[in-house]
């Protein structure tokens, strides 16, 4: 009887054991599928990211609608809106300058609206102008440098700084604080608006340092892959060496420093969310050609740049430059019921140098609804390549671009898509 017990005992702890066993290895077995399910997806997600980008390697002059996978052709859904691409691409044809990009980004989603390329020569349109990181940034880096200084340092916008000579050079003589008959003073805002280099030099050599540029600089995204779907070259910043690099660099008075058009924009667009940075995507998603089934779009990424409050204080300097500062002419104009329901800052700068070769005329802005329910609005980035001539300014084509999507695109209200400027414009 108990020898009978005892094999009952037996085999109650064998068929235990047995499932046991068997869920382990139906646990292991379903982590194996899990992994080979990822496994696929990642091969999947490189395959695409290769082709679409071998795609936008050669098709230059538009953006390709469907890629190989697998033998298979699927299709691909982009963020652009049509009519805004379309207004913008007239606006380039009627003005014609030797080289043009127009980039328009959505605040909120980090989807970029337009990306327009265009070559005086031959009157034509590419696709990868937008997107390659060729161009001296100029000074559009202060935006860079005023973080850091707002956020790390005493500086604020009151701040009264001495210099010599024009704001628009950069000589060591002009860093000395020698007293000089010659010597004038201007505030820290002032110096934004109208874009002096010998403050941003002499504020960043006395108030900062090379590794602290070159980190706000990495937070805004420098040296660092900023797209995910395609292969976006990285902006450069580079650390400077000595204190007279370092005041090259907070001016964005360099050739080194260098940015993207796309890039340019989501500046302005770190300024417009409070200190924070949508990664730009310009896919939505790939989908399967015969069942339109999604097979992937790319992630939402975001990260902190700057507190609020120091985007907040970005803002309001942004805002003097469009007002009184170095972009006022162009918004001189600016229909009056936009003017009232929109907050509209930026920042301007030219240079020469970069490939294409010419001097660059930039202006990057946010133009943010003053009504929260409209969301964070858009930012708009511009850059001219001019040779032997200037055809327009970019911030005026920015003001354009800002009138058309708030008056078609995405009116403020039902009134605004109906109201014209009487005005001519004549500020070319």
């Amino acid at each position: 009887m108990k020898y009978i017990k005892n094999k009952t005992s037996l085999y109650l702890s064998l068929l235990v054991v047995g499932a046991i066993s068997s869920f382990g290895l139906y646990n292991l077995w379903k982590e194996m599928k899990k992994e080979e399910k990822r496994e696929e997806i990642i091969t999947t997600r490189t395959i695409i990211k290769d082709n679409l980008n071998e795609a936008f390697r050669f098709s230059k002059k538009t953006f390709p609608k469907q890629i190989a996978l697998k033998d298979e052709q699927v299709n691909i859904k982009y963020s652009f809106n049509s009519d805004l691409t379309d207004y913008i691409k007239k606006l380039l044809k009627r003005y014609r300058s030797d080289y043009t990009s127009v980039i328009v980004i959505d605040n909120e989603t980090g989807f970029i609206l337009s990306a327009v390329g265009y070559e005086r020569d031959g009157n034509q349109f590419n696709m990868s102008l937008p997107f390659s990181s060729t161009h001296p940034s100029a000074s559009l880096f202060k935006i860079v440098t005023t973080a850091d200084l707002l956020e790390k340092s005493e500086v604020t916008k009151d701040s009264v700084f001495k210099f010599r000579g024009r704001g628009t050079t950069l000589y060591k003589y002009q860093l000395k604080d020698k007293k000089s008959r010659w010597q004038r003073r201007q505030s820290f805002e002032r110096a934004f608006a109208y874009s002096n280099n010998v403050i941003f030099g002499k504020a960043a050599i006395k108030n900062s340092t090379g590794e602290r540029l070159f980190d706000m600089a990495t937070d805004f995204g420098f040296n660092e892959k900023l797209m995910e779907e395609i292969s976006l070259s990285k902006s450069v910043f580079e650390m400077p060496d000595t204190d007279y690099e370092l005041a090259e660099m907070a001016s964005g008075f360099n050739k080194r420093t260098m940015i993207s058009p796309v890039h340019a924009a989501i500046l302005a667009s770190v300024v417009a969310n409070d200190g924070v940075l949508n990664y730009p995507r310009v896919v939505t998603e790939i989908s399967d050609n015969n069942t339109n089934k999604m097979i992937w779009s790319p992630q939402h990424k975001t990260k902190r740049v700057l507190e609020v409050a120091t985007a907040r204080e970005l803002q309001e300097l942004m805002e003097t430059t469009v007002k009184r500062g170095t972009a006022r002419g162009s918004f001189r104009r600016l229909n009056r019921k936009l003017r009232e329901g929109l907050e509209i800052g930026g920042k301007t700068g030219s240079i020469t140098g970069g490939v294409p070769f010419g001097k660059r005329d930039w202006f990057t802005s946010f133009a943010i609804p003053t009504n929260e329910s409209h969301g964070k609005g858009i930012s708009i980035a511009v850059m001219n390549i001019n040779l032997k001539k200037w055809y327009v300014k970019s911030s005026y084509l920015a003001r354009k671009v800002i009138e058309y999507y708030y008056k078609e695109v995405n009116p403020l209200n039902e009134n605004i898509s109906e109201a014209k400027s009487k005005e001519e414009d004549k500020d070319t």
